[in-house]
């Protein structure tokens, strides 16, 4: 099968500059994201675990990696072993630190926006692509920290906990120091996250501005504890 030119397909000449490039290729992964309800960030994610290991899921998506060459790779997307997509797309896209931040500044058409929602949700009320929700809830479940690599090749802990309100759970990942001020059984309120999917499950994510704190708990005890990080 012949790859077809589309959003991801390298473009005729040269871009004047890096940024119109990147922003092409970026736009195709929100398209996407858009079309098939997935988290931004876990799609691009995906694309980089395709390419280091061939294959990766992301929601109801497969992603494959068919073909490299010095500067680009070749990716097939399959649902339900149906093609959705097949194109390239170049390589330093992939690996780029700052894909995150043009993932979130892409603007949409009217017709792809979020609709309005309140900002405090209950957990039954979650919807993939939420963002800057607020939920009060307790930790149910605190899952071992395990090691994993970052798509910037560096090293991170995260547990992956339960959290419940009266309604429902989910999952919420905690990275790094995060975990060590938390535990099972606290009562937590996360400000500022976002909702996004994992293997098909949904998750709550902090991202960059997300905050999380514990509910009742003496001021000076926290500070105490956020301190002992540093």
């Amino acid at each position: 099968m012949t790859p077809r030119i589309g959003l991801f397909a390298e473009k005729r000449g040269r871009p004047s500059g890096r940024f119109p490039a990147y922003y092409d290729y970026v736009k195709s992964i929100v398209l996407l994201a858009r079309k098939h309800d997935l988290d931004l960030q876990l799609l691009a994610d995906a694309f980089f675990e395709a390419w280091k290991n061939e294959i990766s899921n992301c929601g109801s998506l497969e992603i494959s990696c068919r073909e490299v060459n010095h500067d680009s790779a070749t990716f097939l997307i399959m649902k339900e072993e149906n093609v959705v997509w097949q194109s390239s797309i170049k390589l330093d896209v992939i690996r780029s630190p700052d894909i995150k931040d043009y993932l979130e500044h892409i603007p949409l058409s009217a017709n792809t926006k979020n609709k309005k929602y309140d900002k405090d949700q209950k957990i039954s009320e979650l919807r993939i692509g939420m963002k800057g929700i607020n939920v009060k809830a307790k930790i149910i479940e605190f899952p071992p920290t395990r090691t994993v690599n970052t798509r910037f090749g560096t090293l991170a802990n995260v547990s992956n906990v339960m959290i419940a309100d009266e309604t429902g759970s989910v999952r919420l990942s905690l990275w790094n120091n995060q975990i060590d001020r938390f535990h099972k059984g606290d009562d937590v309120e996360l400000s500022t996250c976002k909702v996004s999917s994992f293997r098909g499950e949904l998750q709550l994510r902090l991202g960059r501005k997300g905050t999380i704190s514990t509910i009742n708990q003496p001021q000076q005890e926290d500070l105490i504890n956020f301190s002992s990080l540093r």
